[in-house]
């Protein structure tokens, strides 16, 4: 399988739908009915894809999502392909003819339970990655008594040209094929559009293989995970009542379906790589 996966409804982290394992983060922090949650995504990589559909549970117990079996999924593209999926396992449906290509638009219709849920989602341009390099920062820390104290490290950043459209971005850093909360990021392009752009992507070590991975989004994709990183990042005990990230699905499902254009670089670092940065 392809290294992008989805998360099952607002789970970001480890591997996601678009790369095989993953970890998972319920969504649905307002106590009420269970609804559909749909994850989806159509790749620039050559699949097969997957589409999951589960049922939402309790943002306090987090329990496992229950599989929605039976369901009807099709996927189409707007030069007339028609894919009806296979349901594989339990809950999870696997594409046989689409294939993700920049520039096309991709649509979800998932009929479960009498109810039909559709989205929609447009494969913007692959970006390349340029290059991947190793320069100095600063990390900002309390020392005793209060002050400031700054500690230098070595982040890796990643280069490349941003077309001149607009465009959303999800980056996103690997340590040895595992991902933190802190070692992915989302851009818009608002001031950089049609020049160079430089993004820092996580901390390096000696001895590291880091791969990134710089993802095209849609808004509609972009805004979900803008929304998830704001609900994370809410005390659900002291802070106000969250909502659920935005979604592009109808009918109330949560989770999102999005066509991305995903572009990879690896670095090793190397003792004398490492000592090398001024």
């Amino acid at each position: 399988m392809f290294r992008w996966a989805i998360p099952v409804v607002l789970a970001l982290l480890s591997s996601i739908l678009w790369t095989g394992c993953q970890k998972v983060i319920n969504v649905n922090l307002v106590e009420a009915a269970p609804q559909l949650v749909i994850e989806g995504v159509i790749t620039d990589i050559p699949g097969s894809y997957i589409v999951k559909i589960s049922k939402s549970g309790s943002y306090f117990n987090q329990p496992v999502l229950p599989p929605v079996s039976k369901a009807v999924v099709v996927i189409t593209d707007n030069v007339g392909t028609i894919d009806t999926l296979s349901e594989v396992a339990p809950g999870v449906y696997l594409t046989s003819k689409i294939q993700g290509v920049p520039g096309r638009s991709y649509s979800l219709t998932v009929l479960s339970e009498n109810t039909r849920y559709t989205a929609s989602s447009t494969m913007y341009s692959h970006v390349e990655i340029d290059s991947l390099k190793l320069m100095k920062g600063q990390s900002q820390g309390i020392g005793l008594g209060g002050h400031g104290q700054n500690e230098e490290r070595i982040d890796v950043h990643c280069f490349f040209r941003d077309p001149l459209e607009k465009n959303f971005y999800r980056i996103k850093g690997y340590l040895n094929d595992s991902i933190g909360a802190a070692n992915y990021r989302l851009y818009d392009d608002q001031y950089t559009n049609g020049y160079e752009t430089d993004l820092q992507v996580r901390r390096a070590a000696v001895n590291d293989t880091i791969l990134v991975e710089l993802i095209s989004l849609d808004k509609s994709t972009y805004e979900y995970y803008r929304t998830l990183s704001d609900l994370l990042h809410t005390n659900p005990i002291f802070g106000s009542t969250p909502a659920n990230p935005t979604t592009n699905l109808s009918n109330g499902a949560l989770g999102y379906f999005g066509a991305c254009a995903i572009s990879t670089k690896t670095i090793i670092v190397t003792d004398s790589l490492f000592n090398s940065v001024k």
